[in-house]
Formats: C-alpha cells, sequence, structure tokens
C-alpha cells in the first residue's frame, strides 16, 4: 500500500497558528502553564506532518494526521 503523500509547509500562516503546539511551545507555554501543555498532548491522537508533535486535538497541529 502506498503512503500518502502530504505537502509539508516550512511555515504554517493559518489564523489558527496561535493554538499550534509548534507555536506556543516557542512561547514557553510548556513552562509556564504546565498542566494545560499536558492536557493538550497527554493521550494524543494526531501528529503534525509539519514538526512531528503530537496532540490529543488536531487543532492543535499544523498538518495533523490520526496516529
Amino acid at each position: 500500500m502506498a503512503e500518502e503523500l502530504v505537502e509539508i509547509k516550512l511555515e504554517c500562516h493559518t489564523a489558527e497558528h496561535s493554538q499550534h503546539l509548534c507555536y506556543i511551545i516557542s512561547q514557553g507555554f510548556h513552562l509556564s502553564d504546565e498542566q494545560e501543555y499536558i492536557a493538550l498532548v497527554e493521550d494524543a491522537e494526531f501528529v503534525s506532518k509539519h514538526c512531528g508533535r503530537r496532540a490529543k486535538c488536531a487543532a492543535n497541529l499544523c498538518v495533523p494526521v490520526p496516529l
């Protein structure tokens, strides 16, 4: 079975980017609000084809695909 090819963007320019893990981690969110960060990544169901981060909700990733 052939793997589906997904275009990987070097930058995410969506209006929702401020909710994506790659952005909020760059702002130190995982350090300033550790419990909230854990809630976003615990029991992850999606992985980003952009940065490889995993999250419970697809909305928190740039190019999410189900795990």
